[in-house]
């Protein structure tokens, strides 16, 4: 590259400037594949889940697997360093049951009918492409792309989820699935996994009510029964008998019929729970029950039962556009003051659960009442566990996510904290080995579903930064670990600041050197720095403004009529 001694070569850029930046660094991209295949996330403390916690640990990336984790381990020469110094990384978090990445506007395929083979359903009144009462709907037919539509999802930590339709009876068989960006079938880890069955979501078509959908689920598994009997007799003695009829319906029936596929049954109140497992034992079926609204009354029940639960944390709502608060039922009033609880319940009794997001319309709600059911009374530990190594045991999945082990896929979230804290920014979410960056919240992580403890009511918690008319400057002081987002690299550097007031002076190291801020200044949480960097012994005069939460800074820089975003985390006691 040609330079200019006197002044910057015309054209020269902010983006040039920073490549060549990086170029010079030991620890940057330059002996990396192009895709990003190796990283080094090294610095950290390491949640594993199944074993001890790991402070200032290493974990390696290759090919989308965890090539090696622990303390003081070998940083491959080829790996691309990512500086996790004072953040938490976890395992990449479950949605155990959702409707993620299914087209909004696709219909059940297969082309089986209803009628055709068995009893009750030549009596079903349902037309042949009736959706919701055909169990051979598979959710794989209906996958996109997620490339965009997981961002809100990964921003709350989920990297795996279970999809399928959620509407009907039979809603179909659904899939487990990584949120990346790639093409569909490559999201998918496992499928099919289960037969969904719901029992309120036939309101208007037929069966149109409880008892009436107990029924037809009751009759189409005797008629995929007898249909199973039918063919095993003309398997075994084909000759002079008739063939019976090919059914798409009752082929989709004979795994869950036959113990090889589990049944997920949508059920949230008490009888519903009952009859959903009374149905289960009477067709020896494997089954897993999903929401579990009242389940914390029968919790003692379901363990004796050895029930799995996806407990949802769609977390009742107080109504709003009542005439007449007082309105409201004492039931449905205990209903929504029991449910934080539940799950603290389910686990005293020693039953089996994980979490689903339910009806949450915000992702971010879902660590939020993970959080309120900790506050319930509910281990952190196990809620943590209920979030990542016990829903990959329920799918099957436990060698190959979960946890933070060497060999599995490298589904990890980078946080600035407690995972559960109102307070912690998760920064980056890694997919299959694949790194995204999370963007800057726009407000702290607050309860958004139901009452909103600790607070004021629908607004941020009490203490510092809570209180949107407060004028109180956040700290700035301290030694700051920071990543600037260039084409291509990540440029790291360290800032080292002090503050008086609204006024912050310091330094800060580059990979090619160190430079005296100039002019600092915080008001409220806005944080704006100028200084020089001596490059190649031409002065570039740089200006950063970010804004700080708690322990983390997010914001962009600015040099040359260019600018590029950045972020950072302040080390452990430093403010």
């Amino acid at each position: 590259m040609r330079q200019n001694k006197s002044k910057w070569a015309p054209g020269l850029s902010l983006a040039l400037l920073l490549f060549t930046v990086s170029a010079f660094s030991t620890w940057s991209t330059e002996a990396s594949t192009e895709g990003g295949e190796a990283y080094a996330l090294q610095g950290g403390t390491i949640v594993t889940v199944t074993g001890e916690v790991i402070q200032k640990g290493t974990i390696v990336i290759r090919d989308g697997l965890i090539e090696s984790v622990g303390a003081g381990i070998t940083i491959p020469g080829d790996a691309r360093i990512i500086d996790a110094s004072g953040l938490t990384v976890y395992p990449g978090l479950f949605d155990s049951f959702t409707n993620l990445g299914l087209s909004q506007t696709a219909s059940p395929t297969g082309g089986g009918t209803v009628q055709g083979a068995g009893r009750g359903f030549q009596q079903a009144p349902a037309a042949p492409s009736e959706s919701g009462l055909l169990p051979e709907v598979d959710v794989t037919n209906q996958l996109q792309s997620g490339t965009g539509s997981f961002e809100n999802h990964r921003s709350a930590g989920i990297t795996t989820a279970l999809t399928g339709p959620a509407t009907g009876i039979y809603q179909g068989r659904s899939a487990l699935i990584n949120l990346g960006g790639e093409s569909a079938d490559k999201l998918i880890i496992r499928t099919p996994f289960s037969l969904n069955i719901g029992f309120n979501n036939a309101r208007g078509g037929y069966p149109n009510s409880l008892m009436g959908v107990f029924a037809f689920l009751r009759q189409s598994l005797l008629d995929a029964q007898h249909y199973r009997e039918e063919w095993s007799r003309y398997r075994n003695a084909p000759r002079g008998a008739t063939r019976p009829e090919i059914n798409r319906s009752m082929e989709s029936l004979q795994p869950v019929i036959n113990g090889e596929m589990p049944v997920i049954f949508t059920v949230n109140t008490v009888r519903e729970i009952k009859r959903a497992i009374a149905l289960a034992e009477e067709f020896n079926l494997k089954y897993i029950l999903n929401g579990g609204l009242q389940s914390y009354q029968i919790a003692d029940y379901l363990k004796s039962k050895k029930a799995t639960v996806i407990l949802s944390l769609s977390l009742p709502q107080r109504p709003t556009g009542l005439d007449d608060p007082e309105s409201e039922s004492l039931r449905a009033m205990r209903e929504r003051a029991a449910a934080p609880a539940t799950a603290a319940a389910l686990h005293k009794a020693g039953v089996t659960f994980a979490f689903s997001s339910g009806s949450l319309t915000r992702p971010a709600d879902y660590l939020v009442n993970a959080q309120r059911a900790i506050q319930a009374g509910l281990p952190r530990e196990v809620a943590l566990q209920a979030l990542t190594i016990v829903p990959a045991t329920i799918f099957g999945v436990n060698q190959q996510l979960g946890s933070i082990e060497k060999g599995k896929i490298a589904n990890l979230v980078l946080a600035t904290g407690d995972i559960f804290a109102s307070n912690t920014v998760i920064k980056h979410v890694f997919v299959d080995g694949k790194k995204f960056d999370i963007k800057a919240p726009e407000s702290p992580r607050q309860p958004g579903n139901g009452d909103r403890p600790g607070g004021r009511p629908g607004g941020r918690p009490a203490g510092r930064g809570g209180n949107t008319e407060s004028t109180e400057s956040a700290l700035a002081g301290g030694v700051w670990s920071m990543t600037l987002q260039t084409p291509g690299n990540e440029v790291s550097s360290t800032m080292t600041l002090q503050q008086s007031g609204e006024t912050v002076t310091g330094d800060v190291t580059t990979p090619f050197g160190t430079a005296r801020i100039t002019q600092g200044r915080i008001n409220g949480n806005s944080l704006t720095l100028g200084y020089t960097l001596n490059f190649q012994g031409q002065e570039v005069p740089i200006e950063a403004r970010g804004q700080i939460e708690g322990n983390s800074i997010r914001g962009t820089m600015s040099a040359m009529g260019q600018s590029f975003s950045f972020s950072g985390t302040r080390r452990p006691n430093q403010q």
